[in-house]
């Protein structure tokens, strides 16, 4: 590679040109860390409404406001906080949101009323919010381009993961602990993790060489991602952004892909956040065992795990569209056959796989090309209003489950659920010819 030392290059084509490193290995594996956390605090709430209203004396109806209060936190915290990446660091809010995260879970454990889950649950989401962009962004800075979907969805996994993790390992928890158990281990986990980002993750370089080329901590990153690389020889290209702000994800260049985003977003998050807050009740209500219904929960997770990647290796040979409206046709049909067939035999827990592997493994999609669409210097920022416009469809979805609850069966509820799912068909119909490369010009650099 001397000949690379000798002239400049552009450090997305280094990275292109190169097998991954031990850096970038480092930057997946604590990306999905992070989200493997935001996924077990997500799916935690839901696992335990059941018995705390039992504890309680209330109905689990009465805790749709707790259910909610952690995905306003998280699309206020989407919206408004992710975008401080940009700014001043991915690294920086990722080490920031995690330690949120835990004091806030800790506290979620005392609480002894309604209003108090509803508070540190609102809190624990702004810190979701924060982290979840950040680190899709960081990741997407540092994996080569022909693989970034399946490396991104990779890393995302780690969410679906952090969900089956807690439907696993839920039930044993409770047991042990009591449903408090679930919340302090979900705030010491964050905690430690924050440690861990001080010391291991880098900040991302495509960021600080398009911000400021003369930025001291860049000779110490490209050392580790490319040790025989002069920095002096490395820059990054400057995208045709006017601000760095939300008002450029509408500007012309980016107007038809980010409405599109958030529309496909707002169906698709709707739908899988009401199968994640409503699934363990719909499924005690069906007869299954608290266990049960815990382990049900986390099929759809393993669903969407093996889902995502085998949707994002068609998403990076450009075969998005019919790859994507395959798995949600397939996710229509298996809603519709909840309705026909026992819940009482193995009939459901397939139909919970594979819809798992359209709703979850098809987020994992949305989740990639939101990431690739922008541009580095505004990539937090658009990512997390994606985020934060999909989590006002997770936030209506506890009141709409709890209303359908009060009118239909469990299995008609489920059955509902095609209308949403043919309206993300009709959004992702239109991503052809939408979502390619932001456009970027070189920076001119001295010969």
């Amino acid at each position: 590679m001397k000949s690379q030392t000798m002239s400049k290059i552009e450090i997305g084509r280094l990275i292109d040109e190169r097998k991954l490193s031990s850096l970038q290995i480092l930057v997946m594996v604590m990306s999905a860390l992070v989200v493997w956390l935001d996924g077990y605090h997500i799916q935690s709430m839901a696992l335990v409404v059941p018995m705390v209203a039992k504890e309680w004396s209330l109905k689990p109806s009465d805790f749709q406001w707790a259910l909610a209060s952690a995905l306003i936190g998280i699309a206020l915290g989407s919206a408004f906080i992710a975008s401080i990446g940009d700014r001043f660091g991915r690294r920086q809010v990722l080490i920031i949101s995690m330690a949120v995260i835990g004091i806030s879970s800790i506290a979620t454990g005392y609480a002894n009323a309604i209003t108090g889950l509803i508070l540190w649950r609102f809190l624990t989401g702004l810190g979701l919010g924060a982290s979840i962009p950040n680190a899709i962004a960081l990741t997407t800075d540092y994996v080569p381009s022909q693989r970034k979907a399946a490396l991104v969805t990779l890393m995302f996994t780690g969410m679906s993961i952090g969900a089956l993790t807690a439907g696993m390992v839920g039930p044993d928890i409770v047991r042990h602990f009591q449903w408090r158990g679930m919340f302090t281990l979900a705030g010491v986990l964050p905690l430690v993790m924050s440690l861990l980002l001080v010391t291991t993750i880098p900040e991302s370089l495509k960021l600080l060489l398009a911000r400021n080329p003369d930025d001291p901590r860049i000779p110490k990153i490209l050392a580790k991602l490319a040790p025989d690389v002069d920095a002096r020889t490395v820059y990054a290209r400057r995208p045709e952004v006017q601000r760095q702000s939300a008002i450029e994800l509408l500007d012309r260049k980016y107007r038809k892909g980010t409405l599109l985003l958030w529309f496909v977003f707002f169906f698709n998050m709707f739908v899988l956040y009401l199968l994640v807050t409503w699934l363990p009740a719909l499924l005690s209500a069906q007869g299954w065992s608290s266990r049960m219904a815990m382990y049900g929960t986390g099929i759809i997770q393993a669903g969407g795990v093996a889902g995502g990647l085998i949707l994002s290796r068609y998403v990076d040979k450009d075969k998005t569209v019919v790859a994507t409206v395959t798995a949600y046709l397939i996710t229509a049909v298996a809603f519709g056959l909840f309705a026909k067939l026992p819940s009482n035999g193995p009939s459901w827990w397939i139909l919970l796989l594979v819809v798992g592997s359209g709703i979850s493994g098809g987020q994992f999609v949305l989740n990639a090309l939101a990431a690739t669409f922008y541009p580095p210097v505004i990539r937090s920022t658009g990512v997390g209003w994606v985020f934060s416009i999909g989590r006002i469809g997770a936030i209506l979805s506890p009141f709409v489950g709890a209303w359908i609850q009060k009118l239909v069966a469990p299995s008609a509820l489920l059955g509902m659920l095609i209308v949403p799912v043919v309206l993300c068909i009709a959004g992702v119909l239109m991503f052809r010819n939408t979502f390619n490369p932001a456009p970027a010009v070189n920076v001119p650099v001295a010969p």
